[in-house]
């Protein structure tokens, strides 16, 4: 903006202000004028013999004449003021983005907010001229309107959906044709687009489902379910609506369930095995490892009721095994390390009965560890 735009603005400004000062004073007066009027000529009439209704009715009708043309200039003035108001945003908005503007305050968030609005209001400005000039047209008007707009938009998809379709982004494509389909519904050319989408998807789902099989088959004989879970959830992103891929991702959700009961009743037969054998604390281990990874089977339900049972078993086993690996290294005068042990033990199980005999003991034992060294 040039100095004889930025001085001409505060004067246009100061011109509008006083213009809208002058109309809101003048309708004002004249609304009081004519209702003065209106009243004083009323106490005529009611003062005076022989009026006739039709008198009444007149001046009732020059008042509100009067009052609807001074609430007219009232609302010219209004409109001019907001007009102004909007001018005057629209000037700061492109002050506020300018760089120089920006370099000096250094507020590019308010520059954004101004440009933004900026942009808001001239979206609003095209609009509502495009509305009235649709307004305007006959109906073979409008019809041919729709008729390039139409073939505009499709000219357009024509270049964007191959390239769409070369990054295979198939639901991109359909949407933006269903889209455009809406908004002119009368062209034919958006069955052609639909089926060049669909023979291109086709012809690619074909390659993408055997790839996608080959590798899940190697995933599924390494056990890795996640990786092939998500691989077949991606294909299923890509082709939504293929009863291929959704007979892909069945079977997958098949094999897992199958390799997982499998893997379930492995894990449940060794834990029932190590309970008979008596070897709680291996039992403990495979329980827990079921129930973190199949939490909600039904093997896992069982094992929850038999939980606190293996635990506590576990842990007797446990002292036992301290207990005996204490007792032969004090057989071999390893007094350090027995010390450390029972130290351990006393720690993890404070009220066992274990611990309560080694409390006893621990000033001898801290003695003979300490003459050894």
């Amino acid at each position: 903006m040039d100095e004889a735009d930025e001085r001409s603005e505060p004067a246009e400004a100061k011109r509008a202000g006083l213009l809208t000062v002058v109309l809101k004073v003048g309708a004002l007066l004249a609304g009081l004028g004519i209702l003065a009027w209106c009243a004083e000529r009323l106490v005529e009439m009611y003062g005076a013999t022989g009026v006739s209704a039709s008198e009444v009715l007149g001046s009732l009708a020059i008042m509100f004449a009067g009052l609807g043309l001074a609430l007219l200039v009232w609302g010219v003035a209004e409109a001019v003021r907001r007009l102004d108001e909007i001018r005057d945003l629209l000037d700061r908005s492109e002050q506020a983005s300018s760089p120089a503007a920006v370099g000096r305050a250094g507020v590019h968030a308010d520059g954004r907010v101004f440009e933004d609005l900026k942009t808001g209001v001239e979206e609003l400005i095209s609009l509502t001229r495009e509305v009235r000039d649709v307004s305007l047209l006959s109906e073979a008007e409008r019809a041919r309107r729709l008729q390039v707009q139409g073939q505009a938009l499709l000219a357009v998809l024509q270049q964007e959906i191959p390239a769409l379709l070369q990054n295979h982004q198939w639901v991109e494509a359909r949407q933006r044709v269903q889209r455009a389909r809406e908004r002119f519904p009368s062209l034919r050319e958006w069955d052609q687009l639909e089926q060049q989408i669909e023979s291109m998807r086709g012809s690619v789902e074909a390659r993408d489902v055997e790839n996608a099989a080959r590798q899940i088959n190697d995933l599924a004989a390494l056990g890795a379910w996640e990786r092939a879970g998500g691989l077949v959830r991606e294909l299923a992103e890509r082709h939504p609506d293929s009863p291929r891929v959704q007979e892909l991702l069945r079977r997958v959700s098949i094999q897992r369930e199958k390799a997982d009961a499998e893997q379930r009743a492995r894990l449940m037969a060794q834990a029932q095995d190590a309970v008979n054998q008596r070897e709680w604390n291996k039992a403990l281990v495979l329980a827990n490892d079921l129930l973190h990874r199949y939490p909600r089977s039904p093997e896992a339900d069982a094992l929850r009721q038999q939980l606190a049972t293996l635990t506590e078993n576990a842990e007797i086993q446990t002292r036992q095994q301290m207990e005996s690996e204490f007792r032969e290294q004090m057989k071999q005068r390893q007094f350090a390390s027995a010390l450390r042990l029972a130290n351990e033990l006393m720690e993890r199980y404070p009220k066992s009965p274990q611990a309560d005999v080694l409390r006893s003991q621990l000033p001898r034992l801290e003695k003979l560890a300490a003459e050894q060294k």
